[in-house]
């Protein structure tokens, strides 16, 4: 289940468009470029809050997968995601130093922002920033949370951009690395013919079982 956020991205959020505080012209030039430093800074901010409270500089994400983290505390589907999203991440990381996320909040104040990026072990666009927020909720098109956009390093036009994240984590959690277009067809593929050589055995079975159960013996192995 999805929050759809057709004009606004939050209370929060809607009462800088009430305040008519707008992106600028040029920061919207600047969120049009591939570097992450200009995507997840402003020009008062060159970095990105860590778990620990931490200022880590935005260009420490050069050449990594980024994935973009739209969310808030007060959606439960947010929650849940989040907790799921949190497994995948550890998972990752501890092997592959080359993947990021970064929250976007949605969160209604400080204080609920702070109660709920305290949980995630991840960067995350410092709470005060609403004009870089804003941002990328509209160049990224988010009209409902949680959205999990996923970004390849030095691609200039967007091209390799995966706007489904949420979606491929729930359908193939770490193997859906590195959230490439390429990776998903091999995925889709995958299935494809799965379902073309399909058997009883593995209609019944998955990678973590190969048996069922028995009223009078317990476990059958297929």
């Amino acid at each position: 289940m999805r929050m759809e956020m057709k004009k606004d991205i939050g209370a929060t959020n809607q009462a800088v468009v009430n305040n008519g505080n707008f992106v600028e012209e040029d920061q919207e030039e600047a969120v049009s470029s591939f570097k992450f430093s200009h995507l997840l800074a402003s020009k008062d901010r060159d970095f990105l809050l860590s778990p620990s409270g931490a200022q880590v500089k935005v260009s420490e994400l050069e050449g990594k997968i980024v994935g973009l983290l739209f969310a808030a505390n007060w959606y439960p589907p947010c929650r849940g995601f989040t907790q799921l999203l949190i497994g995948i991440y550890q998972e990752l990381k501890n092997n592959i130093p080359q993947f990021e996320i970064v929250y976007v909040s949605s969160d209604e104040d400080l204080d609920a922002f702070n109660g709920f990026y305290q949980n995630m072990p991840w960067l995350a666009i410092p709470f005060s920033d609403l004009e870089t927020k804003k941002a990328l909720n509209r160049k990224y098109d988010v009209e409902g949370i949680p959205c999990l956009v996923m970004l390849q390093p030095d691609d200039s036009k967007g091209e390799a951009t995966l706007r489904d994240g949420v979606e491929l984590i729930y359908r193939y959690g770490v193997q859906a690395y590195p959230f490439s277009k390429e990776r998903l067809e091999q995925l889709h593929e995958a299935e494809r013919e799965k379902l073309e050589n399909q058997t009883l055995a593995n209609l019944l079975a998955n990678n973590h079982r190969d048996y069922v159960l028995s009223h009078t013996t317990g476990l059958l192995t297929q």
